[in-house]
């Protein structure tokens, strides 16, 4: 029979799993009914949590008028785009820093570090006058490139991570045999890191998803993305927080499908190196 401390600290431990899971899942599940309630209900006072579902704030935003569906798409092709052009530049990366032996590769990594931690909107002046110069404002290329600033630094630091843990004795043998970097990494290191790979490309797809601060100077009216289409419902004669709620479960929707889909990879990946016999 437990004993009375057990029991307490049982209860203590599913009384805080409770709340931090109300903390993470409380807002997404308030969008969602901030998206499904009449926009008259959103906020009234005495709060109505009872109410009856309606889909017209999806119906608007993706059907009529529709004006985020094409943003959606948009989005879809900026974030495959980002990650397309993010994988064979970052994978041979993390290979050099991994396997060679470099000078500064210290400060190398410490540089795509610093990529990392600095605000985007510090960049956003410098890429804007670069892309204006070239032509490319408006495109989708464009956001494409200037995306590399956040993925490439943290596909490499991810990547190089899972490279390191592959044992050096395979790559040795191989090379005894008289293969080449190239041959060793494509046919030997890059099949046993696949589940890393992925989850770098997971990674770096959420990562381009949800930036708004490039695409919102760099996109033009027909190449707006999604994070930037909510900012059109921020207006002078008000707030349409139901149409905003709307397109954020919509946003929402594709990393969440990803993940879903992949997560067997997503936890090869997290535990890769893990065990080693």
């Amino acid at each position: 029979m437990p004993s009375a401390k057990s029991s307490l600290y049982t209860i203590l431990t599913y009384a805080a799993g409770l709340l931090f899971l109300a903390v993470f899942i409380g807002p997404i599940l308030w969008f969602i009914a901030l998206a499904l309630r009449p926009p008259e209900t959103a906020f009234a006072m005495p709060p109505q949590f009872t109410f009856t579902p309606t889909l017209n704030a999806f119906r608007h935003i993706l059907v009529d008028p529709g004006t985020n569906a094409p943003q959606l798409v948009n989005s879809l092709v900026v974030a495959i785009g980002a990650v397309l052009l993010n994988l064979p530049f970052s994978i041979p990366a993390a290979y050099a820093l991994s396997r060679f032996k470099l000078r500064g590769k210290k400060n190398i990594m410490l540089w795509y570090l610093g990529l990392l931690m600095a605000p985007p909107i510090a960049f956003l002046i410098p890429y804007f006058v670069l892309m204006n110069r070239i032509g490319l404002t408006g495109s989708y290329l464009s956001m494409v490139l200037v995306l590399q600033t956040m993925t490439i630094p943290f596909s490499v630091w991810l990547m190089k991570s899972f490279i390191d843990e592959v044992p050096a004795e395979l790559e040795e043998a191989a090379r005894m045999d008289g293969a080449r970097w190239y041959t060793i990494m494509w046919r030997i290191t890059l099949p046993i890191v696949r589940p890393g790979i992925i989850v770098t490309s997971m990674f770096a797809f959420v990562f381009a998803w949800n930036n708004a601060a490039f695409p919102l100077v760099l996109s033009a009216r027909s190449t707006a993305t999604l994070p930037v289409g909510t900012l059109g419902y921020f207006a002078t004669s008000g707030v349409t927080w139901n149409y905003i709620a709307a397109a954020a479960v919509v946003a929402m929707i594709p990393p969440m499908i990803i993940f879903l889909v992949f997560d067997r990879y997503v936890v090869r990946g997290l535990t890769f190196g893990s065990v080693k016999g």
